[in-house]
């Protein structure tokens, strides 16, 4: 009997990782049959895609999910039609909370087992949620070493450290490549955070060249962003000899990353890649006045880049409703500049990178986190058809 599978990502991140899990999969289980949310890199993998989560108005941010309802809502009606009329024996989650956790209760009712891969953040804020998790979920793949032992405490017993996926894009821990002066910066995925963040950096960067003319720049977008409305946004905001230094590129930043010196990066995974790569960043986001009032008072975390939930105090943190290109400027020449705030940065980016790169197997000899992902997938899967027959 031929495995089915419903897969969700909502969001870029989420579809690159549980593309890399489908294709695993496949391999481990070639009858696997694959459909459900999520982007090219599932379509990729061989899933067929009932949502396309790059153009289903799926968001991020308190306001910008308010104003894709109308996306969300729709997603949701056709994930959960396809849950209820194709009958899969397993349901793959990753990421993308509020909706999955929904999708969830759908897929527990139908009967299908439900695998959470890279799962709510209960440890940093609404840890009421692990009841949900209880409920309607079969199995947890966590990402960072400390969360299985925090879902244990609880009394949640199926859960698996699997490891970092950006040890599975990297390999090897690698660490600096031939540094060069030059600068990086990474505003985000989504379009209000390149609205956000991507002027007052461009700003900063032409502040910060006046006693450096000869600096040069890189802005580094995501495959789902228009490049030429990137580059109009920063042709209204800062000089054109100021735009002639910086060169814009697409894709994985790690190499990039490898080359600059330092950089300003968006709040969220890109920071563990700068950590793997031991470039001194900036950590920086932006949302509404709303949004920092909401996240202040019901946040237990006091730094919320995941590279300080990992070593506390590595990189400094700018979280603001709207950022200043002078402070970013002065915040740049601190770690730009020899000295020992750039040595101390670089260190503790080293212990991260070490901690990221010393997993230890323990759901199998797999020896990818998607292959062990993939594993856990084909064991649920397995158990309910024998259930099932």
């Amino acid at each position: 009997m031929p495995l089915r599978v419903v897969i969700s990502a909502g969001e870029v991140s989420g579809d690159q990782h549980l593309g890399r899990v489908v294709e695993s999969l496949r391999r481990l289980r070639p009858d696997a049959e694959v459909r459900g949310m999520g982007g090219p890199g599932c379509r990729a993998a061989g899933a067929e895609l009932v949502v396309d989560c790059y153009k289903s108005g799926t968001a991020m941010g308190f306001l910008e999910i308010f104003r894709s309802l109308r996306g969300i809502f729709s997603s949701f009606s056709s994930m959960r039609g396809l849950i209820r009329q194709w009958k899969p024996q397993l349901v793959i989650l990753v990421d993308y909370p509020d909706f999955n956790l929904r999708l969830a209760k759908v897929a527990r009712e139908e009967g299908a087992k439900v695998l959470y891969y890279i799962p709510p953040k209960v440890w940093a804020w609404r840890s009421g949620r692990v009841e949900r998790i209880r409920e309607r979920v079969d199995h947890v793949a966590t990402i960072f070493p400390f969360e299985a032992p925090w879902f244990r405490e609880r009394g949640y017993q199926p859960v698996s450290y699997v490891g970092h996926p950006l040890t599975d894009q990297v390999r090897e821990p690698g660490g600096p490549g031939q540094r060069g002066g030059d600068l990086l910066f990474m505003p985000g995925s989504r379009k209000f955070e390149i609205e956000r963040m991507l002027v007052p950096m461009l700003k900063a960067f032409q502040r910060f060249r006046r006693e450096r003319p000869g600096l040069r720049a890189t802005v580094m977008l995501a495959d789902n962003m228009s490049e030429a409305w990137a580059r109009d946004q920063a042709a209204a905001a800062v000089s054109a000899e100021t735009l002639q230094a910086i060169d814009w590129k697409k894709g994985h930043g790690i190499e990039e990353m490898r080359k600059a010196r330092a950089a300003i990066l968006k709040s969220g995974t890109c920071n563990l890649e700068g950590a793997i790569a031991g470039l001194p960043f900036v950590c920086v986001y932006s949302g509404t006045l709303l949004a920092k009032m909401i996240v202040s008072t019901f946040v237990r975390l006091k730094e919320y880049s995941p590279v300080n939930v990992m070593k506390p105090g590595t990189v400094r943190e700018l979280i603001r409703v709207k950022h200043d290109e002078e402070e970013l400027e002065r915040e740049l020449s601190r770690i730009y500049e020899e000295g020992p705030v750039r040595q101390k940065m670089i260190e503790d980016l080293g212990q991260v990178r070490d901690e990221l790169f010393s997993f230890q197997h323990s759901t199998g000899d797999m020896d990818t986190v998607a292959g062990r992902v993939a594993d856990l997938a084909a064991q649920l899967g397995a158990a309910q058809g024998r259930g099932a027959a």
